[in-house]
């Protein structure tokens, strides 16, 4: 038979010098290790932190921006009390737009624009309204003088465009007969 022989474990480099002692641990080394990754550590974590300030700041500015603008839109639609909800308040009132739209004439926006002018002069006697368009009978007096004064007051008005169809003198003012349409 053989002989068995028994391997024999390989050699670190670096395990034991010639001494014949194991690896020496220096403290120093690894503390200044430590400390030089420790500072780089700290070096990345403060570039990122200070990148995410620096976007952070630059975000805040522009929506401060947008705020701004935003908010002087909402004036120059709503006037200066925009209240607490705006988007709202537009919203109502392009409901209110697209309602006339598709309905047609306000009959009593109509009557508030005749009457606004005339005061105590005017009597509406009917209204007839076809979606866009409509038409308007009625008295003016007893200051008939007034009435080339009235007609051109209502074709100053800011919602509706009024002309004149027919006017007939009577004992005590003047009927009238005008056609409406949506400015």
């Amino acid at each position: 038979m053989a002989a068995r022989t028994i391997p024999t474990p390989p050699t670190i480099p670096g395990a034991s010098d010639k001494t014949g002692r194991g690896p020496q641990y220096d403290s120093i080394k690894a503390s200044k290790r430590f400390i030089r990754s420790l500072a780089w550590v700290v070096i990345l974590c403060a570039l990122f932190l200070g990148g995410q300030l620096l976007r952070y700041h630059f975000s805040q500015s522009q929506l401060d921006l947008i705020r701004t603008e935003t908010d002087k839109l909402y004036r120059s639609v709503l006037g200066q009390d925009i209240g607490q909800s705006p988007f709202g308040r537009l919203q109502f009132e392009q409901g209110k737009l697209s309602a006339v739209r598709r309905i047609g004439l306000d009959p009593l926006s109509v009557l508030a624009a005749l009457s606004l002018p005339a005061g105590e002069n005017i009597r509406v006697e009917g209204i007839t309204l076809n979606g866009k368009t409509g038409r308007v009978r009625g008295f003016f007096g007893p200051n008939v003088e007034n009435f080339d004064g009235y007609i051109n007051a209502l074709s100053e008005d800011e919602q509706f465009f009024f002309s004149l169809e027919k006017r007939e003198e009577v004992f005590g003012g003047i009927t009238f007969s005008l056609i409406v349409e949506p400015k």
